[in-house]
């Protein structure tokens, strides 16, 4: 039921089910770049089996659907002010990025330009301009195929809006969720990161990617609002007289 929600949370490659072991019922997933690349490797396993999965993804649902249940006007407020944060960072990123690539390929023109004004002088042999100027106009094509992604880029992060409305009607669908399907699951997360294993804690993190509202840490938010709330009721007591 996780079939194309698994991704590594470094390499960012797919994560496959492997093996199945005999009379447990359980099995476990692995990165892709992982499995297929037996000399190098090239990253490390992520080994996480279905069942600790299973649990830390329908606790998160759970939790999910807890927070916007008792505070959805809030949960839209915080996540409209987030997500608008989150995509001006984005897109200034990007932008910068965009800007440099442009700039770079104004300049590799100007290059090309000199390098064949010297060949017409002669003071650049024929191999010579072939052999510097396919270095560069490989450079700039490169650099061409980059700006068109980034400009593809930008223009989605500006016309995309977080439609937080939308996920708090999937949530009220599932208000007593008690297991995972793959109907429940595609309904709910466009995918999940799971990171290697720390050896010394040996905890690992798993960063689920929502629909609709990207990622967000329930658990965190509801801790906050714990702590504040905490925070207000002592300093109410404080006050009076």
């Amino acid at each position: 039921m996780f079939s194309g929600l698994l991704f590594c949370g470094d390499c960012h490659n797919r994560m496959y089910r492997t093996l199945k072991y005999k009379g447990r019922g359980t099995h476990f997933y692995t990165c892709a770049t992982y499995r297929n690349d037996v000399v190098d490797r090239g990253c490390t396993t992520h080994y996480i089996d279905n069942v600790a999965l299973e649990e830390v993804v329908l606790r998160n649902l759970r939790e999910a659907i807890s927070y916007v249940s008792e505070h959805e006007a809030d949960f839209i407020r915080e996540l409209a002010n987030a997500s608008a944060a989150e995509r001006d960072r984005e897109l200034s990123k990007s932008k910068a990025e965009l800007a440099k690539a442009e700039h770079r390929i104004a300049d590799l023109d100007e290059i090309i330009k000199h390098l064949y004004e010297d060949t017409l002088s002669g003071k650049l042999t024929d191999a010579r301009f072939i052999k510097l100027s396919s270095g560069y106009e490989r450079e700039q094509e490169e650099l061409k195929a980059l700006t068109d992604t980034l400009h593809r880029d930008i223009t989605r992060r500006e016309q995309k809006k977080t439609d937080a409305r939308n996920f708090v009607a999937v949530t009220k669908r599932y208000t007593d969720l008690q297991e995972l399907d793959a109907t429940v699951l595609r309904e709910f997360i466009e995918r999940i990161y799971v990171y290697e294993k720390d050896k010394q804690t040996q905890t690992q993190e798993i960063q689920i990617v929502y629909n609709f509202i990207g990622a967000f840490d329930f658990t965190q938010a509801a801790d906050q609002r714990q702590s504040k709330q905490k925070r207000d009721g002592k300093a109410s007591v404080a006050a009076e007289p």
